[in-house]
Formats: C-alpha cells, sequence, structure tokens
C-alpha cells in the first residue's frame, strides 16, 4: 500500500493540546474538526479546507501532551492520510493507530521539505520519499498486530464491532 499526498511540516514535541485546544472537545466531529490547529501559531495560513490528503511530517516526540482521544481523531476528521515522526509521543502513538490512521517513526529523518511538498509513504516498502529533496529515508516497521489494525480500518473494525453503543 502507498500512500501519497502533501505534507504538513511540524516541528519538535507539538503538544495535542496545541494540535487540538480542550475547547474543541466534544463528542459532536464537526466542533473536533473545527478546533484543529486553532492554537497552533504558524498554521494560519492553512485553511481547513486543505488538511485533507496531508501527510504530517514531524520531529521529535510529536503527540505529547493530552491523552484526550480527540487530539488523534481530529487528525481523520483533517483528512490527514498519515502521520511521519522522527518519533512519536507513546499515548498519543496508540490513540492514533488504535483509530487506524497509519503512523510510522523515522529516525533517521534528517531534512524537512517545504510545506505542500509531494510525499510519499510506502507501507510495504517501509519507507517515506520525498522527491523535492530527492531522499528516502526508512521507517520503523509497524509489528503485525498493528499492521491488521490499520489494514482493517482501526481497532473497532479489527475486533468486528461496529461501533454503536
Amino acid at each position: 500500500m502507498k500512500i501519497s499526498g502533501r505534507a504538513l511540516v511540524m516541528g519538535d514535541s507539538v503538544n495535542t493540546d496545541i494540535l487540538h485546544p480542550s475547547q474543541f472537545f466534544s463528542l459532536d466531529d464537526r466542533r473536533i474538526r473545527a478546533g484543529f490547529l486553532q492554537a497552533a501559531s504558524g498554521y494560519e495560513q492553512i485553511g481547513q479546507a486543505d488538511l485533507s490528503n496531508k501527510i504530517v511530517l514531524a520531529g521529535d516526540n510529536f503527540g505529547c501532551g493530552s491523552s484526550r482521544e480527540t487530539g488523534a481523531r481530529v487528525f481523520l476528521l483533517a483528512g490527514i492520510r498519515a502521520i511521519v515522526a522522527r518519533s512519536l509521543a507513546s499515548i498519543f502513538k496508540r490513540n492514533i493507530l488504535n483509530l487506524g490512521l497509519p503512523a510510522f517513526e523515522c529516525p533517521g529523518l534528517e531534512s524537512f521539505p517545504e510545506q505542500n511538498a509531494e510525499i510519499l509513504v510506502d507501507v510495504v516498502d517501509c519507507s517515506i520519499t520525498i522527491p523535492s529533496l530527492t531522499t528516502k529515508y526508512p521507517l520503523t516497521p509497524l509489528d503485525p498486530y498493528w499492521q491488521a489494525i490499520i489494514g482493517a480500518g482501526g481497532l473497532i473494525p479489527f475486533l468486528g464491532l461496529d461501533g454503536e453503543a
């Protein structure tokens, strides 16, 4: 499986409370989606409609902070296709993978492209290609359990549940 998209470049130690402020915590998906990046400086130029088809590229400790599931779910609601970071905060990584969104660590990620640069994540080959930098980096492979959850579209479908209470 290959995932292509445009880069949404972020830095180190990006906190989920910045990515999705607590005042947007809700059971209403529209409210959750409206809060994405509302407290993150430097992203004002990115319109909410421009977020679909993005692949997040980030530095170390991406997703640190709150353990609220909405801090992870907002990525799906915004249309983010995948996340690649040098390292992912452990609770965020677990939340995002449980939701079925591909999230990889890439410890060797040295250079970041410009915002909106074309990116290709090869899930089978476990690599990310950044054509504008003519670079290809290896990704830390996911274990078969997480691969199966992502393949199923998240933990709930993987378990054969419909998600309804």
